[in-house]
């Protein structure tokens, strides 16, 4: 049964917790039993990190909507019936001139036949100007390129308008295959001395997708321990003992293990979101265990045994510890009513490795602690983080109202910057500029048409309507509005088959394309009962879709079709926006909501509307300060920032319960207001203090890596830890200085006995 006890032990700190709290007998049993703890522990690690020898990844970003979803079912249509299957362009620039001569054209062609004998590559949907030709030498190449250029369907496509690039467009077995084939295309390409001095590149979402997915993990085993590292050798420079050191950085990582090993070993795969799971996980627990180390470190003496200080420590953190591994759980769990199922998995491990880590800094991390020897505080007392602490609570104390004010200030001019945030993404960007796949991508946009493939399927009724002369004249109003974007570079339709016919003439003159063409088949069915608009984007933004969408829906609606045909999206640039869009906008609900929670919550533990308001503070302030700079640098809320904004709720909740709880305390006690303010910035304010900066410098390694998101994931951390530091010691004592009377008797949620 829980009920409410009061903080604060006014005749004198027990040495036997039992009597004070429940939970508490946890951290006797790594005090009282401690090498028997880290002997089960260390068994159970082993079990767990043997689970993941089971590891089963999926990269794909199609697998973040449900099987049954329309897009997906759609897609999986289209490659049914049109033989729509994923793509990839190879593209060969000849630089400031053109790919001309018959020799160059002829390699184009036998680079064709090669690529379409690759294991992975659907030979015969490959296409490229060999297309045109039927695979025959080249001849006359003047006459071939005049005619590809008035080819409504290949010209400007696979070569050029310029002529100075040939494209392949090079159909995949499946997407998996996407970079092996990519790699053997540019070794062949490279084997044609005709072709010598021209640049390959290759592109295409596909691509992107899967050498992310490959990257991403290669780049975790790296930065990750590089990450932990930083961690490490930060706390060594501020606690100075191995001995208390390294059980946090055991804590951190023994969190991770069990977390992942526990999700693989339950038969989950290891997406995109889970593959960050121990990014989110690490911070939490190093905080967490900061919190006690740092107070253990300050409060070691020699005239003090290990289990006193060990209690004392954990009865006065006990609280805050608990309540914010709640609230941060509560903020991750939400997830799991997103729309996507990787973002439901990621939410709950990560809500269920915040349990773990509680659970580690209250057992493991007192066992590895009386274990590891006394550890005597090494700090000068008049040291240089203890005088800047010290000294920036007089700041707080003497300019109070001043503080509240620039604070104000800010919020004010930085809050019109989340009006002007825009969701979007675009999976070639999470590379960084100079990488590759970002750089091919960027180049074959420029001189083609387009990378990008979008499809728009039409649905009829009556096999006849496609023919009808009012749905001809809407897809060939629809063709030339796309093109009016500046997105859209190139749109094959079955339209461009039929020539000027329409009834049953135009319906022959499909049978017969459908019999000689293999690209007819790709826009129109056997039974000219649907039809695949094709588009080539030139732009991978989930907002240029966006746009192409809305430009079809104004279209159609001054150009309508006849009833009996429907229209629907599908293709990866497509799917891309719903992914994306549900996921962003999903995450977006549930932080709005898990903030509603997380204050209903901090009611309830603290009994008082005004210290949960109080506690709230430092997480609004970031979100409008680190938010309000992204919508008016223009940043994309994407996927990573998306993510991180959960993180937000726990970190800002971490700092601000920690001073709420210990403020309390001292108000209690002291019933003066300028005392417990100045008490804040001893221990409490040098604790939080320590949390911030290891954690934000200890992460800056990650703006190492190649991967965009990894990039924005350091960079946002970091600043996340920084401004919700500063909101909790300069916003927090500043206002909670200006009461006037002491708070009513401290109160929080505990068991009792």
């Amino acid at each position: 049964m829980w009920g409410v006890v009061e903080i604060g032990d006014p005749g004198g700190v027990s040495e036997t917790i039992h009597s004070r709290h429940r939970l508490l007998r946890l951290v006797e049993l790594g005090l009282d039993r401690p090498r028997q703890v880290l002997w089960g522990t260390a068994v159970l690690t082993v079990v767990l990190a043997a689970a993941m020898v089971f590891i089963e990844v999926d990269t794909d970003p199609e697998n973040m909507l449900p099987g049954d979803h329309p897009v997906r079912v759609l897609n999986a249509g289209i490659e049914e019936r049109f033989a729509g299957n994923e793509t990839i362009v190879v593209g060969v620039e000849a630089p400031d001139r053109q790919l001309t001569t018959p020799d160059e054209l002829d390699a184009i062609v036998d680079l064709h036949d090669e690529i379409a004998a690759l294991d992975g590559v659907v030979g015969d949907a490959v296409v490229s100007l060999s297309t045109a030709t039927g695979g025959a030498p080249v001849g006359d190449p003047t006459v071939l390129l005049d005619e590809l250029a008035a080819d409504p369907l290949l010209g400007g496509v696979v070569v050029s308008a310029d002529r100075s690039t040939a494209a392949i467009f090079v159909a995949l077995e499946d997407k998996d295959d996407a970079t092996g084939v990519a790699d053997a295309a540019r070794s062949l390409t490279e084997s044609h001395p005709e072709l010598a001095g021209a640049t390959v590149s290759v592109a295409g979402l596909p691509l992107a997708e899967e050498a992310f997915g490959e990257q991403m993990f290669v780049q975790m085993a790296i930065y990750a321990p590089l990450a932990g590292a930083v961690v490490f050798l930060m706390m060594l420079l501020f606690f100075r003992r191995l001995a208390v050191v390294g059980p946090a950085m055991i804590v951190a990582l023994g969190t991770v293990t069990w977390t992942m090993g526990l999700l693989i070993g339950t038969g989950n795969t290891v997406h995109i979101m889970a593959s960050m799971i121990p990014i989110f996980l690490m911070p939490t627990a190093i905080l967490d265990s900061v919190h006690v180390i740092s107070e253990f470190h300050d409060r070691s003496s020699p005239d003090e045994d290990r289990r006193s200080t060990l209690v004392r420590v954990y009865d006065e953190l006990l609280g805050p510890l608990t309540t914010t591994t709640l609230t941060t759980m509560v903020a991750f769990a939400s997830l799991a009513l997103a729309p996507i199922p990787p973002v439901r998995v990621f939410g709950i491990f990560v809500a269920v490795g915040m349990a773990i880590a509680w659970l580690w800094t209250l057992v493991m991390l007192p066992a590895f602690l009386m274990v590891g020897g006394k550890a005597v505080t090494t700090a000068d007392p008049g040291g240089a983080l203890v005088r800047a602490v010290h000294g920036l609570g007089d700041v707080v104390r003497g300019h109070r109202a001043t503080v509240l004010l620039g604070f104000a200030v800010v919020v004010v001019a930085l809050a019109p910057g989340l009006a002007d945030i825009e969701i979007n993404d675009n999976p070639v960007r999470w590379f960084r500029t100079g990488e590759q796949i970002r750089d091919d991508s960027e180049a074959l946009n420029e001189a083609l048409p387009g990378t990008f493939g979008a499809n728009l399927v039409l649905e009829a009724d009556d096999p006849t309507a496609l023919t009808e002369p009012a749905t001809i004249e809407a897809v060939r109003a629809l063709e030339a509005g796309w093109l009016d974007t500046g997105i859209v570079g190139h749109a094959a339709t079955y339209a461009d088959l039929v020539g000027s016919s329409s009834g049953a003439e135009a319906s022959d003159r499909l049978v017969g394309a459908l019999d000689e063409s293999p690209l007819a088949a790709t826009l129109v069915a056997p039974d000219l009962a649907s039809a695949n608009l094709r588009l080539l984007l030139s732009d991978g933004d989930n907002q240029a879709m966006r746009e192409v969408v809305d430009a079809t829906d104004d279209q159609l609606a001054a150009t309508p079709l006849p009833d009996g045909v429907t229209a629907s999206w599908g293709g990866e640039a497509y799917l891309n926006l719903v992914w994306q869009d549900e996921m962003v906008e999903g995450m977006l609900r549930a932080f709005l909501s898990t903030l509603v929670v997380i204050s209903l919550l901090l009611v309830g533990l603290f009994r008082s509307i005004r210290w949960a308001a109080l506690a709230m503070v430092p997480v609004l302030w970031t979100v409008v300060a680190v938010y309000g700079v992204i919508g008016i640098v223009g940043k994309d809320y994407d996927m990573p920032i998306a993510v991180l904004s959960t993180l937000v709720l726990g970190i800002g909740v971490d700092f601000a319960i920690h001073f709420v709880v210990r403020f309390r305390a001292s108000l209690e006690e002291t019933g003066d207001v300028g005392v417990a303010v100045e008490r804040f910035f001893g221990e409490p304010g040098r604790a939080v203090t320590r949390n911030a900066i290891i954690v934000a410098v200890g992460f800056t390694p990650l703006l190492l890596s190649s991967l965009v998101p990894y990039v924005v994931v350091g960079v946002l951390l970091s600043t996340i830890l920084i401004v919700s530091w500063l909101a909790t010691v300069c916003v927090l004592p500043a206002a909670a200085s200006f009461l006037s009377h002491p708070a009513p008797a401290v109160e929080e949620l505990q068991p009792q006995p």
